[in-house]
């Protein structure tokens, strides 16, 4: 499988998820990142790379479950690189019995990556690792898996003109929390039950839910709180206009962001070095799918009214660009060097002037 992703892998690094559960039996699953060879000298990050291994009757029978196995390692490698992974797609299956003479083989065509540059984070390997392992062993494994794809889907809305989508997943995720994080207050406290909660913290029964996701999933942060509810409930619901959802989303979107990352480490058990380097500022940003964007600003000068060359509608400059260096440092963030080259376009007696060349990467 393969698609594109914000979180990468050095060159020749990878990430081994062993004996992950299907319902076909245990499955190994390796991550890695291609490289492609951008020039002579220069390679950028290609696509996420998955490799799945099992035991299965047929290749038609294992293709859906050692699929969907696959995707379940995605959402904890963004959960824990705070990096969108778009789901990848199958592109390859075949059977690798040993000894056998005829194997059955699939294949579909995908297309091939894209040579845009675009936001990437470097995957701590040991550090995400623990935290599959600490979530596989949790009594709540199905509920925080549920969560990291929620998460991973706001990543992948981590955009320009999509908070009201971040949000709403952001959301989702807060409600497939809310069971386990009662449970552990539960425990914690020594407490059999949710009635025994509900009279600890003075709320009613029928507000206990509410109450565990302002006050442990959201850490108490209460404005927080209304306002992702109020935009969750408007989209919903369709009470809200599409500006005052947005809005909402817009202001609330990256305090939601760090809640839900956090709560989802905390509620892992996952603990000493591993969530430290998780919560370190190396990861506390959330970083989308989005390619870099340039932007060119200026004048056009001239008395004439045809701004265009000759057979051109508009007026346009040409925007080469080269890349001359690509590579990750030692913190794990991807260093560009570019080079560009402008060639106006434009009509007899018309000049640019340039006011400035912005590069930026969408938040």
């Amino acid at each position: 499988m393969r698609g594109p992703s914000a979180a990468i892998f050095r060159a020749n690094k990878n990430l081994v998820f062993e004996r992950f559960p299907t319902n076909l039996g245990p499955v190994n699953i390796a991550y890695t990142s291609r490289w492609l060879k951008h020039s002579e000298t220069v390679t950028i990050p290609g696509h996420l790379w998955v490799e799945i291994r099992g035991f299965a009757p047929d290749l038609e029978t294992a293709i859906g479950p050692f699929a969907n196995a696959g995707l379940a390692g995605i959402s904890v490698i963004a959960t824990s690189t705070n990096a969108a992974v778009t789901e990848p797609e199958v592109e390859l299956a075949f059977e690798s019995t040993p000894g056998s003479k005829e194997r059955e083989y699939f294949q579909s065509y995908l297309p091939t990556e894209s040579s845009l540059l675009h936001p990437a984070r470097e995957i701590d390997l040991q550090a995400t690792l623990a935290l599959l392992n600490a979530l596989k062993r949790h009594e709540d494994f199905d509920r925080l898996l549920r969560a990291t794809n929620q998460y991973n889907l706001a990543l992948q809305n981590w955009k320009l003109g999509y908070a009201t989508m971040a949000l709403a997943h952001l959301w989702m995720a807060v409600e497939a929390l809310t069971k386990a994080a009662l449970r552990a207050e539960c425990t914690a406290r020594g407490l059999s039950g949710p009635n025994d909660l509900a009279a600890a913290l003075a709320v009613d029964i029928k507000q206990l839910d509410a109450t565990i996701r302002r006050d442990f999933v959201l850490h108490g942060d209460v404005e927080c709180y209304k306002q992702a509810k109020e935009a969750s409930d408007g989209l919903e619901h369709g009470y809200l206009g599409f500006d005052r959802v947005w809005e909402l989303s817009k202001q609330v979107r990256h305090r939601m962001a760090h809640h839900v990352r956090t709560s989802i480490l905390d509620l892992s058990g996952l603990s000493g070095d591993p969530k430290a380097k998780l919560l370190s500022d190396t990861f506390a940003k959330p970083l989308g799918p989005s390619r870099v964007v340039k932007y060119l600003r200026g004048r056009l000068l001239g008395d004439r009214d045809d701004l265009a060359r000759p057979g051109s509608e508009y007026p346009f400059i040409r925007w080469a660009t080269t890349l001359k260096k690509s590579e990750l440092d030692e913190s794990g963030k991807l260093q560009i060097q570019l080079e560009e080259k402008l060639t106006p376009e434009l009509g007899e007696g018309i000049s640019f002037s340039p006011k400035s060349m912005e590069v930026w990467q969408p938040d």
